[in-house]
């Protein structure tokens, strides 16, 4: 009645898996985030320039021309999320650089 459960299955090779070179993997993703890195540094410049922001070494605001007075709470808004994707951006880039770096140095130990 049920054919297919009387069938014995066949020897089949197992195809062990291809190895993984963590090492490009790693660059790849390195690679991948620095153009986004340039495009949000790009895009922050150009921010500035407009608004004529001026900041301490901390990024906040210390400075902005911007028009009418009720232009500098939409300004500082605008400023914090370009600097929330920076850093999420940044955090990225320096675990992607710590991922690069620990298998670069596991390939050269085997």
């Amino acid at each position: 009645m049920f054919g297919f459960l009387s069938k014995k299955p066949e020897n089949q090779d197992i195809a062990e898996p291809e190895p993984v070179d963590r090492e490009a993997e790693a660059r790849a993703r390195v690679q991948a985030l620095k153009p986004q890195l340039a495009e949000l540094d790009d895009e922050m410049l150009a921010f500035k320039s407009k608004f004529k922001v001026r900041t301490d070494r901390f990024s906040r605001l210390l400075g902005v021309e911007c028009p009418g007075i009720d232009g500098y709470p939409v300004v500082e808004t605008q400023w914090r999320t370009l600097l929330k994707k920076r850093d999420a951006l940044v955090a990225q880039w320096h675990q992607a650089l710590k991922a690069w770096s620990e298998a670069k140095t596991e390939a050269k130990n085997v």
